[in-house]
This record gives structure tokens, sequence and C-alpha cells, in this order.
């Protein structure tokens, strides 16, 4: 009786030590999903952040006045005349434009 006590109450304390490390484990792992997800969390801040200073500057560089500066000083471009204007592809428009049904 004595020998079975002992065998049930050493498969207690190895099931209880058992049960005691894999918490230990799963709490241990845990806590470092804590970690990435925070780190995860920064970065994304830091890239939304990023973003938005991305957006801003690519519309401060589509300023038409910012373009026609640059077009004039720069590339030494000018408004063509009138007369150097040619219109490209006017001929294929009126004719779809005429087999339409009103």
């Amino acid at each position: 009786m004595k020998a079975r006590f002992l065998v049930l109450w050493s498969v207690a304390v190895i099931a209880a030590a058992a049960a005691f490390v894999s918490h230990l484990m799963l709490r241990q792992h845990t806590v470092q999903l804590g970690y990435e997800v925070g780190q995860a969390r920064r970065v994304q801040r830091r890239l939304i952040e990023q973003r938005r200073l991305l957006a801003i500057e690519a519309a401060t560089l589509r300023q038409t006045e910012r373009v026609e500066t640059i077009a004039r000083g720069r590339l030494h471009m000018d408004v063509p005349e009138p007369a150097r204007v040619v219109p490209v592809g006017q001929e294929r428009r009126q004719r779809r434009m005429s087999g339409r049904v009103r």
C-alpha cells in the first residue's frame, strides 16, 4: 500500500511539475509575442508617418507653379505659339463622333 501511494504521489508530483514547466513556457512565449507585436506596431506607425510625409512631398512636387518654374528656368521651355501646335488624332475623333446614333 505504501509503494502504491509513493507511485501515485510521484506521478502527481511529476504531472504538477510538467504542468508548471508548460505554464512557464507558454507564459514566456506570450511575453515574447507581446514584444514582437509592440515592435511591429512601432514599425507600422513609422511607416504610416513616412507615407504621410511622402504624400505631402508628392503633392508639393506636383504643384503647377513649381512645374512651370522648373520648365521655364532649368529647361528653358516656353508656351508654344499657336502656329507651332499640331493637333494629333483630330480626324479620327471626328469620324468616330459622326458615326454615333443620337
